[in-house]
């Protein structure tokens, strides 16, 4: 029998993938043409709001050296309720995925099932009975039924008072006016009552109940019986008060904000509007909340916070957040005044369910923390400089150095650099001019280098300068030769002094700092026992012992 005929003849998905971008089909049987219409890659099959995150589970496999795993998706080309199970066998020499496909729509609908119907079994168990007592109000007696019992931990070997309760710790301490003020209720002959108390369970915890009352009365009218039922509503009162506090919290806050929005998750409406958009965004920039932040982003924040400020501030963001847990979230930006100024704004977001109407909110804060924002940086800044040259200390040029190499991109050179003889220079003119020299050399070097340059001071004389993106080239050469010239320059016409450079290129000297330093510092070396004043280019071969 053919291959192909066999392999059509097997009762699932079979195909092959390569491990190019979007895995492009190179073989797939009769099964796989038929669900998903002839894929030519992964992406045709699967629905587009999960291809990206399937995508990075199998290159999150491939570098774990996962031999063989199993995925599930939704079709793309089919409807999306209908459920898929992938197989991965990746060959690493062949670079392709051998895979096979099941259709387990049923499994996942059956699950489905189950698992909606214990939620309902679940829902409908918490909600359906009460516990219940009786009053006897002539006597000031409670009647308990086993449920009442079983749930609280009082003695009930003598007849039950609302005191008797409250003494044996039942009756949580804020809650016992409101619990004696509910039977005062029965006694005066209200006909119904209700009231929220924290009574004590017997798990030893305190928990909410909704308790409330209909009375019974004698034929003279007067009150004889109150049927009281109580009801769990930990969950739900908490959320209430969580709520209300947080919506206290946020009515201060209001005080002194740019803005303030209250944004409906599930109508996809701002439902109070304080600050800025209320006179910034025009009417048709407020059908949804999506059409509110590009219309800020566009006109309101600094260009290189644009990005970053809309994915923070975007529907599904928030949503993935908030099942994910995370309710309280911040975020630093920078905006524009209305005088093209820039400022530093902090956006603070409270992600909570209205325990009314159990709509996900989003309460929006948008704060100016220009001022302490810039005095951090200022001490950010400050904490990184060399205090004789204004340069990067010796941690924080190594840290940005490190930081570019990590990138694996670009061609960069590193220089080692110290000014030549520097010792004498200090004790035939002293200290204070050895620092008036450092600072002039790094003050005429800084000037000749870019923006995206590395400059820093090591120690003592001692610099060290990368190059970001350049080659070994004439150009280069001349670059080197004018830092030379600017070091013997710097304090002229006082005194001559010069400056020795080694240098080390990225990648083909070495792909790491340590690598890097070393083989520049060689250089540097060769560099001063050649006569100072001059650079000299790692070559292969070069080391400390041959030069010495």
């Amino acid at each position: 029998m053919d291959g192909d005929v066999f392999l059509d003849r097997i009762p699932c998905g079979i195909l092959k993938l390569k491990t190019e971008e979007h895995f492009p089909v190179s073989y797939s049987n009769e099964m796989i043409k038929n669900w998903f219409q002839s894929p030519s890659c992964l992406e045709d099959m699967i629905c587009d709001s999960e291809f990206c995150e399937m995508e990075e589970r199998i290159h999150s496999h491939m570098e774990m050296e996962s031999s063989t795993f199993r995925l599930e998706f939704r079709s793309k080309a089919m409807d999306n309720h209908c459920w898929f199970s992938m197989d991965f066998n990746f060959i690493r020499e062949e670079e392709l995925f051998y895979c096979s496909v099941s259709d387990i729509t049923c499994l996942k609908r059956s699950m489905e099932s189950l698992r909606a119907q214990e939620e309902q079994y679940r829902l409908a168990s918490r909600h359906s009975g009460c516990i219940v007592c009786i009053y006897d109000i002539p006597n000031r007696t409670l009647s308990p039924s086993s449920e009442f019992t079983r749930c609280f931990p009082a003695p009930f070997n003598t007849p039950l008072s609302p005191e008797y309760l409250i003494e044996n710790g039942v009756v949580h301490k804020e809650s016992i006016k409101d619990f004696l003020d509910f039977y005062e209720e029965m006694e005066r002959g209200t006909p119904e009552g209700e009231c929220a108390v924290r009574l004590k369970t017997g798990s030893g915890e305190y928990h909410w109940f909704s308790k409330h009352f209909s009375l019974v009365y004698t034929e003279e009218k007067k009150p004889l019986r109150g049927i009281i039922s109580y009801q769990d509503i930990t969950d739900q009162y908490e959320k209430e008060l969580a709520y209300q506090r947080w919506a206290e919290y946020m009515q201060e806050q209001k005080k002194d904000c740019i803005g303030y929005y209250e944004y409906n998750t599930k109508s996809d409406l701002f439902e109070e509007i304080i600050g800025e958009m209320t006179s910034n965004v025009p009417d048709e920039a407020k059908n949804s909340f999506a059409d509110i932040m590009n219309y800020i982003a566009e006109h309101e924040i600094f260009e290189e916070d644009k990005e970053l400020y809309l994915s923070f501030f975007n529907k599904e963001h928030l949503l993935f957040q908030y099942y994910q847990g995370n309710r309280s979230l911040r975020l630093e930006h920078r905006r524009l005044r209305a005088d093209g100024s820039v400022c530093w704004t902090l956006g603070m977001v409270q992600i909570v369910t209205d325990p009314y109407t159990d709509t996900i909110k989003a309460f929006i804060l948008i704060k100016d923390i220009d001022a302490s924002k810039r005095e951090a940086l200022t001490l950010h800044e400050l904490s990184q400089q060399d205090c004789l040259t204004g340069l990067l200390n010796r941690s924080a040029a190594i840290r940005a150095i490190r930081h570019i190499l990590n990138s694996g991109k670009g061609h960069h050179i590193l220089i080692m650099l110290d000014i030549d003889q520097f010792k004498q220079l200090n004790d035939n003119y002293g200290h204070q001019f050895g620092d008036k020299a450092l600072h002039r050399a790094a003050s005429r070097l800084k000037s000749a280098l870019r923006r995206d340059d590395v400059f820093g001071r090591l120690g003592g004389d001692e610099f060290i300068i990368l190059l970001k993106d350049v080659s070994y080239s004439m150009d280069l050469y001349s670059r080197l030769e004018n830092l030379c010239s600017l070091i013997g320059s710097a304090l002229e016409p006082e005194v001559h002094i010069s400056g020795s450079l080694g240098t080390a290129a990225y990648p083909e000297d070495g792909v790491t700092f340590e690598e890097l330093y070393k083989k520049a510092d060689i250089a540097l070396y060769q560099a001063k026992k050649h006569g100072r004043n001059q650079y000299t280019v790692y070559e292969p071969g070069m080391s400390m012992a041959n030069i010495e």
